[in-house]
């Protein structure tokens, strides 16, 4: 037995946290959005959906017809892989032309950010290396830090990630435990992978038998969603060019509702048990109530008409705000009109530190995200992220307004 005197130490001094929990950093968004809740402040800082567009009435039809038919069980604890019902609707939506692909390939997870935890206490190791796209999605970055993960970023362009980059890294750095990258109108830039791009990434990683794990959480949100040769909607997944070496996960948190934490991940079959033992150590399962409130309101029909309404509402505020942009900053900035998703990529001009212009920003009572908070390493100042999706339309113009003249005061420091 261990004795000793501890009347002298403080409690920080008895308890012994993990290597973990010290590498573990609170979002930078999240303390973002912990200092601009003041009055009259216009917040573009979180990746937030329009709350005006949650169907509210759609889902309280869905927790009635639940109560109806699933009565007390509801309530119960249920299986770990979650809901048979809504994993077949995800799989015919989303992976039902990938190679002998099942709705027993998905997990119900609390949101797209369990499936990452998830994966990450999956591969990581602490010291392992993982490549990332070059900005990344800060969520991810953080949860791969925290197991000790050393995210190493791949460049992008118009098109996705480098080619030749992604080859060099390889190289250089060796075979990693996985490529992460998020194809569809990417968080933070809302670019979106070419299918060409597509292929030749997965001709590469295939051969040097690396992983992928594909977050689909902006798949939806194409504002003029294309067709391929073939007919189908939409760029080929990785689910679909790689169903052997993709782990894909995806949520509702950007169609339906943040608040009900719903998401999944798909896997290749001789791995999906293991995962769903670790899911099961996590939280046993994902809240059965709100399963059922997402499966009924997607059998109800209502879906593609409220998807629909979503992609118009954002399509004309990104219209508004890139108007806005060219009104206010000329050529002074740089950007792409996004064609999908929910965010401005802002690039000012070299000698601009985002991080200052932040400051300056909060006394105009709007904010932002400064980029350097979207790369695992060597972080670039002069950019920002916009959110477009969560205001009302009437502040889009005073928002970027309030942006413009902010960006003047920090130029000559007043």
């Amino acid at each position: 037995m261990v004795q000793g005197n501890n009347e002298s130490k403080s409690l920080n001094d008895l308890i012994q946290i993990s290597s973990r929990a010290q590498r573990t950093r609170s979002s930078a968004i999240r303390e973002i959005l912990s200092v601009i809740d003041a009055p009259g402040m216009l917040s573009f800082a979180g990746g937030l959906p329009d709350e005006s567009l949650f169907p509210i009435d759609g889902f309280r039809k869905s927790y009635e017809r639940a109560i109806e038919i699933l009565g007390p069980k509801l309530f119960q604890y249920s299986s770990t892989q979650g809901c048979y019902s809504l994993r077949s609707w995800i799989h015919e939506r989303y992976y039902s032309e990938s190679d002998d692909s099942a709705p027993d390939q998905i997990i119900i997870t609390s949101g797209s950010q369990q499936a990452l935890d998830l994966l990450s206490k999956f591969f990581i190791n602490e010291g392992d290396t993982i490549f990332v796209e070059r900005p990344s999605y800060l969520g991810a970055l953080q949860v791969f830090s925290s197991y000790g993960g050393r995210a190493l970023s791949i460049r992008c362009d118009s098109e996705g990630p480098g080619i030749d980059d992604l080859k060099q890294a390889i190289l250089k750095f060796g075979r990693p435990k996985f490529f992460y990258g998020i194809p569809d109108n990417q968080n933070p830039t809302s670019r979106s992978y070419s299918t060409n791009r597509r292929k030749s990434i997965s001709e590469l990683l295939e051969y040097y038998n690396i992983p992928i794990i594909e977050d689909t959480a902006y798949y939806e949100l194409d504002f003029l969603p294309e067709k391929n040769t073939s007919g189908e909607r939409g760029k080929p997944s990785f689910a679909k060019l790689l169903p052997n070496h993709s782990f894909s996960i995806g949520t509702f948190s950007k169609t339906l509702s943040p608040g009900l934490r719903m998401g999944w991940l798909r896997a290749p079959k001789e791995w999906i048990s293991r995962l769903i033992s670790l899911k099961q150590s996590m939280d046993l399962h994902s809240a059965v109530l709100n399963q059922e409130i997402v499966n009924q309101f997607l059998r109800s029909g209502e879906f593609e008409t409220h998807l629909e309404k979503l992609k118009a509402t954002y399509s004309y505020k990104a219209s508004i705000t890139s108007d806005n942009l060219y009104k206010y900053f000329g050529e002074d900035i740089r950007f792409e009109a996004p064609t999908g998703g929910m965010f401005f990529w802002l690039e000012f001009p070299d000698k601009t530190d985002t991080s200052v212009l932040f400051d300056y920003a909060l006394k105009e009572n709007v904010a932002f995200v400064p980029g350097c908070h979207f790369y695992s390493e060597n972080p670039e100042h002069h950019f920002a992220r916009w959110n477009l999706s969560h205001s009302g339309i009437n502040d889009l113009e005073e928002g970027v307004g309030r942006l413009h003249r902010a960006w003047k005061s920090a130029r000559i420091g007043t």
